[in-house]
């Protein structure tokens, strides 16, 4: 594997999900060696990585946030940067890059110099990426919905996106995670002599942080390799305790306000102070019903990297993993591994501490209440889907007369 060439401007753009937080961390942890060895490591302003400019760049809020777009000087000033780097090596990583459509990837290039850019894409099996995104949104998007049923949805339509009217509306998994159509974007921008694919070992977690090292031309070991683990997925056990607080983000008082005032309150850092991982707590694996489904998926996307002629490092057919073994019933879903009254009591726990950390009174109800109260949530969820899909429909309309007014 050869270095990328001086002077050249390293794009890392995820996918999501591919280790992208480990090599963040990483390259942010030792920003000042990296300066050292001739490399420039670019972040959004106050963060690790640059996801932030890539938000702004999109004119999207902040991840997690429904608010304003972040303002697009974010994203002018890392450019600028990059492009005053000069003769060294410069390194942008952010996998919120993933979802740039083609006019806004035309607006990346030009901006840091279509000469310098070389675009590193990295990626993993589609049947181990399903159940991460799933935990993401479980935690991060209070997405209570079960496994099996998000599954059966997502596996239904697997085009990254579909057309309504004059819009092209993004599929939320797919436009992510259809791989050879991330890379054909790219492509299409830079030429596929500019653009690397990376397919990340499982097997060996130091592989990756050694492959960005020497494609920086970095001294080994300069990457710490504690940064591996960040990001960790959650075990079964810690996706039934949070399954179960979705809901009651849902169905209390209290819960309706902690998601009111911050999606993000780290959820799931409060319920390991509660609860630690266990060794002995199993982990996540999509249903026997999925693989042959997942398969050809997968099969679709391994032949459209393969004909897009890019350069590739490790085996691609890596990606066709499946899982040798089930965990949970032939119909997917979570193990109940939990007790109940133990069950009730972490997530009440759980709410009671972020009710704290946001400044909010008040005590959530008890599990016979909220269970009592549950007959009405489901149509409560299925209007809740509603305005959100034509909420969506209007921020994607604004969001093309930004980019392209």
């Amino acid at each position: 594997m050869k270095s990328l060439p001086a002077a050249s401007i390293m794009l890392h753009v995820g996918a999501h999900k591919t280790g992208t937080t480990s090599i963040q961390a990483a390259l942010y942890a030792v920003t000042d060696d990296l300066a050292k060895q001739g490399v420039t490591n670019l972040v959004a302003d106050g963060e690790e990585t640059a996801n932030g400019a890539a938000r702004a760049v999109q004119r999207l809020p902040r991840s997690g946030s429904s608010g304003e777009p972040v303002s697009y000087s974010v994203w002018t000033t890392l450019a600028e940067q990059a492009r005053a780097a000069g003769a060294t090596r410069v390194s942008i990583s952010a996998e919120a890059f993933a979802v740039s459509e083609p006019v806004v990837i035309q607006k990346i290039i030009e901006d840091l110099g279509a000469e310098r850019v070389q675009v590193i894409i990295t990626l993993r099996p589609i049947a181990k990426i399903l159940p991460s995104q799933w935990q993401q949104d479980l935690h991060g998007a209070w997405q209570s919905t079960k496994f099996d049923d998000w599954l059966r949805q997502t596996l239904s339509d697997t085009r990254s996106s579909k057309g309504i009217g004059p819009l092209a509306i993004p599929h939320k998994f797919w436009f992510r995670h259809r791989h050879d159509d991330l890379v054909r974007r790219w492509v299409d921008a830079v030429g596929s002599h500019r653009v690397t694919v990376i397919v990340v070992s499982d097997h060996d977690r130091f592989e990756l942080l050694e492959t960005f090292e020497e494609l920086l031309a970095l001294k080994a070991g300069t990457l710490p390799r504690e940064s591996a683990s960040r990001n960790q997925s959650m075990t079964l056990p810690e996706m039934q305790i949070m399954q179960r607080y979705g809901e009651l983000l849902e169905e209390t008082d209290l819960g309706r306000r902690i998601v009111q005032q911050s999606r993000y309150h780290k959820a799931l850092r409060i319920l390991r102070k509660i609860r630690p991982e266990s060794d002995h707590d199993a982990r996540l694996v999509i249903p026997q019903w999925s693989l042959d489904r997942v398969s050809a998926v997968q099969e679709e996307i391994l032949k459209g990297i393969e004909s897009s002629g890019v350069s590739i490092i490790g085996s691609l057919s890596t990606l066709q993993w499946r899982p040798a073994a089930q965990h949970g019933s032939e119909e997917g879903g979570l193990v109940q591994s939990i007790p109940p009254d133990e069950l009730e009591r972490i997530t009440a726990r759980m709410l009671k501490s972020a009710g704290r950390r946001l400044g909010l009174d008040g005590v959530p109800e008890t599990s016979g209440e909220a269970l009592r109260r549950a007959r009405g949530v489901g149509s409560r969820r299925y209007l809740a889907r509603l305005y959100s899909g034509g909420l969506r429909l209007v921020r994607m309309a604004a969001r093309l007369i930004r980019l392209r007014g």
